[in-house]
């Protein structure tokens, strides 16, 4: 058990006992006239202060034992992850998975990248392609690709 799970389960405890003492002393129980016999004086107000310190200490004990609880989660976590670094032959394995899984990354971003530039090379051919039989299309007078050219924006209408 770690210090900080001893320190939390002492206060824990303690606000526990304070929490029990404080609602045994602070609302005993006064058997008094029922309510509403006439001609008795009402009983006494109730007292606000430990009503605040009742509500205080409960305060502190749910704190206190959430505290114990996260410290518990703490231990355990640490705990596995000590055992988890005590295996050197599983962490010799998992640098191996590494590097094989890292090498075959390498692969697939080579082949992904040489698809690429063939695709760019066939788009540049087929751009050059292009642009030659347009140039041809107008040096010989044909008007059809000026028809397939459409204007970005159109002119204002006439008011």
């Amino acid at each position: 058990m770690s210090r900080l799970l001893i320190g939390a389960l002492i206060v824990a405890i303690a606000s526990t006992g304070a929490l029990v003492i404080t609602a045994i002393v602070g609302f005993p129980e006064r058997p008094g006239p029922p309510p509403g016999i006439p001609g008795l004086p009402p009983g006494p107000p109730p007292q606000v202060r430990s009503m605040a310190v009742l509500v205080v200490l409960t305060g502190i004990f749910v704190l206190a034992w959430l505290a114990v609880l996260v410290a518990v989660a703490r231990d355990q976590i640490l705990r596995r992850l000590g055992a988890a670094a005590e295996a050197p032959a599983g962490t010799e394995q998992i640098k191996e998975l590494l590097t094989e899984v890292r090498a075959q990354l390498a692969a697939d971003r080579e082949s992904e990248w040489q698809v690429v530039l063939e695709r760019l090379a066939e788009y540049g051919e087929q751009r050059e392609t292009d642009g030659y039989l347009n140039a041809m299309r107008a040096a010989a007078g044909d008007q059809q690709s000026e028809a397939n050219v459409r204007a970005l924006r159109r002119p204002p209408a006439p008011r």
